[in-house]
């Protein structure tokens, strides 16, 4: 391979996902990059703070003579640029050849798939800029914050010996990559493709994964035939595996995210810190992102164009419990929507009212066997399906925002979903909705979804969300919730929290980037408030640093532990901790154990009052025997306490008797496998609520009410709560009990 600096590449069609970040690293690397594309977009703009000039049309004179010209395969024959450059002789590479070379360079992590890659993808980078990786990445969408200045970016040339890169079987240029990891999220025929049958197109990913040496794979076995002994890792969303915290609602992303470890494991990397660092996944733009809100309704975007994503898109929406979730539906191509209308409208009949626009043409026009073809034919398959149900046939985003607008109101869901313009509609509801009389500031979400944050997924909305990332940025969102009068409450790893389903007023808070770090001076730790503790601990103990021990098994952030004095197995919180600084709405003050005034699950913090990193004082170990112990704790946890199911850690607080535990009492009242709705306590460990499925707040506090009654009834002892409260909760009838004598 030249040096870079003596190339010269000129991309045909440079303003698409995959091409922009093609020329982003060539650019990087040295090479001289020109391009152009038939109209302009958000990757142009990517491309022009780079320093390039991308052109808007195509004309011949735009290529260089000495340039190697980039073309994708949606580059027709007749482009005058390519046409030029055919004439005169030039080089002609496609995007696969080029995403080959540079693959080349570091060690391959290619991520295909029919859907998912470009979310799992950019999970995965994610995580491994997390933990230090510092990769290069090529992805064909979006990644929040990955960019210069927390811009957004679809590529970047990281120092490290890794690439992420999305493999794309649809053109066959997946063919060419030489990945040492490959990861297969699904395989499924897709019209639009380059495959005439599943079996061939099985049978090319199965060339795909040959060079690879280890492989993750679906875990319900349906894609085994692609291995041929290389090691394969398996996923799925709903086993066991390192704790899953996600921003992104939806049974896909868990799958996304799992896969997205599977590839870390397979890499020899940290999986219990990329499993950490996935809690701040952002999502990818237009892969469900939330656009904001509009009179009470919470606006989507997601870029979903075959019916298997869209019926994802609206599973994962529908989990946060809408009152009307409204899908607005934009079809991608002609020939895709002659195939697939019937496909399209069973998935879109899960939402409670159905919008189509006309399709997106892209490089198509509706001649020959497309013509007639509309977006009216998915809107009558969606009709056939939705029983009764509500579906418009709305032809273009003008009349969209016209019928649609003046029918939201609060609780509803709208998502505008395809692959085309149809994220211009969503900007629109948004923008063009009336402000609330407090000014929000930028890093501030409205209507957050919180149930996604606690492990037991349930729960209500939050009516501002931020996630400070340093001392600084925290002050100045508690100063500001200060002047506008609004209570704050803080979030941590969600275990042990509960949600009322009515949500939280006021500003909820996560800690993130620096103030959830873990840095080590000598045999001193300092983690951040939004260090995840078990997280922590491992790390500690693969310094070699020893103390820390009890909290592998305490399910929570640093923060969190100091507020409650979280204390296990023997170990306790003030034996070492050092220090804490604690931020509010004057500034930062630290403060010593004795300062935090610890008794039993609690401190004297006070609302409003955060803690934003602690000062643990360890001593030195050995490795070995501090891993050994921490393999011994999570076994002891693993056999007494239920995984692999949404649930949250201890529901009651053992009473101060010291007599029988609170499990052993709710255990012996009955209590194990008892449900109520959704809720029930664990079969393996009474004191642990478990979301057996679809479970409501209001399910979780009738099914504990239960138990403390027949506790109370069975022994006169009254339970007390431990789970942390956000929001104004309706506790149920009965619930105030006297201990009996």
């Amino acid at each position: 391979m030249t040096d870079w600096r003596d190339r010269k590449l000129h991309f045909i069609a440079i303003g698409g996902a995959g091409m922009s970040g093609l020329a982003l690293v060539c650019r990087r690397l040295g090479a001289t990059v020109s391009g152009s594309d038939r109209s302009d977009g958000p990757y142009m703009e990517h491309l022009r703070a780079a320093g390039l000039e991308p052109g808007v049309g195509h004309d011949s004179s735009a290529v260089p003579p000495d340039a190697d010209v980039v073309v994708s395969t949606a580059v027709g024959p007749d482009n005058p640029e390519l046409a030029i450059a055919r004439d005169r002789g030039q080089r002609i590479m496609h995007r696969g050849e080029l995403l080959a070379e540079l693959s080349s360079m570091k060690r391959l992590i290619a991520v295909a798939g029919t859907h998912g890659k470009t979310t799992t993808a950019g999970m995965l980078a994610h995580a491994l800029v997390a933990i230090g990786a510092d990769p290069a990445f090529l992805l064909g969408g979006e990644l929040p914050g990955a960019g210069e200045g927390g811009a957004a970016a679809n590529a970047a040339w990281g120092a490290g010996e890794w690439i992420v890169a999305e493999a794309d079987e649809s053109d066959a240029s997946f063919l060419r990559l030489r990945p040492e990891i490959a990861v297969v999220t699904n395989v499924e025929l897709d019209h639009h493709s380059h495959w005439s049958s599943r079996a061939e197109l099985i049978d090319a990913f199965g060339r795909f994964c040959a060079p690879a040496s280890g492989l993750g794979l679906p875990a319900d076995g349906s894609l085994d035939a692609l291995a041929e002994g290389q090691r394969v890792v398996g996923f799925d969303a709903d086993a066991p595996g390192p704790p899953l915290e996600l921003r992104v609602p939806g049974r896909h992303n868990r799958l996304n995210a799992r896969a997205a470890l599977a590839a870390v494991k397979l890499a020899g990397l940290d999986v219990d810190g990329a499993s950490a660092a996935l809690s701040s996944f952002p999502g990818m733009l237009r892969r469900l992102e939330l656009k904001g809100r509009r009179d009470g309704a919470t606006v989507y975007d997601d870029y979903a164009h075959h019916p298997t994503e869209v019926a994802a898109t609206l599973a994962a929406l529908r989990e946060l419990g809408p009152r009307r979730l409204i899908a607005v539906f934009q079809p991608h191509l002609y020939s895709r929507t002659k195939a697939l209308a019937p496909g399209f409208g069973r998935a879109l009949a899960a939402a409670d009212e159905v919008a189509v626009l006309d399709v997106y043409p892209a490089r198509e026009e509706p001649v020959g066997p497309l013509a007639g073809v509309s977006g009216l034919d998915v809107a009558r398959a969606a009709a056939d399906h939705a029983g009764g149900r509500p579906v418009w046939w709305l032809v273009d985003a003008e009349r969209a925002e016209r019928a649609l607008a003046p029918r939201l109101r609060e609780g509803d869901v709208l998502v505008t979903i395809g692959a085309g313009d149809i994220y211009r509609l969503a900007d629109r509801l948004v923008g063009s909705a009336s402000r609330t009389a407090v000014e929000i500031p930028g890093n501030v979400q409205a209507d957050y979804p919180l149930a996604r944050l606690t492990t037991v997924r349930a729960g209500g909305s939050a009516d501002l969300f931020a996630r400070p990332t340093s001392d600084e940025e925290l002050i100045e969102l508690l100063r500001w919730a200060d002047d506008q009068g609004l209570a704050v409450e803080v979030v941590g790893s969600g275990s042990n929290l509960l949600v009322s389903d009515e949500g939280v007023r006021g500003l909820v808070l996560k800690l993130d980037g620096d103030l959830s770090s873990v840095e080590r001076e000598g045999t001193r730790v300092v983690c951040g408030g939004g260090a995840r503790l078990p997280s922590a601990t491992a790390k500690v103990a693969r310094w070699g640093l020893t103390g820390l021990e009890f909290g592998i098994n305490i399910p929570g952030t640093v923060g969190g532990a100091v507020r409650m004095n979280a204390n296990a197995y023997g170990g306790e919180l003030d034996r070492v901790l050092e220090w804490v600084d604690v931020c509010t709405p004057g500034g930062a003050e630290r403060r010593t154990p004795e300062d935090l005034g610890f008794s039993y699950r609690r401190s004297n913090l006070r609302p409003g009052e955060v803690v934003s990193r602690a000062s643990f004082g360890l001593a030195e170990g050995d490795v070995e025997e501090i891993k050994a112990t921490l393999a011994a704790m999570r076994a002891q946890r693993r056999e007494a306490q239920p995984s692999g199911i949404k649930t949250f850690g201890s529901t009651f607080k053992n009473p101060a008797d010291g007599g029988r535990t609170a499990g052993q009492l709710l255990e012996a009242a009955g209590c194990l496998g008892l449900q109520v709705g959704g809720a029930r306590f664990s079969p393996k460990h009474a004191n642990f609520v478990e979301n057996a499925g679809g479970a409501t707040t209001a399910d979780i506090l009738a099914l504990m009410a239960e138990g403390r009654r027949r506790v109370h009834e069975e022994f006169g002892v009254v339970l007390d709560p431990e789970v942390q409260i956000l929001g104004d909760l309706e506790w149920p009838a009965g619930w105030d009990l006297e201990p009996s004598d």
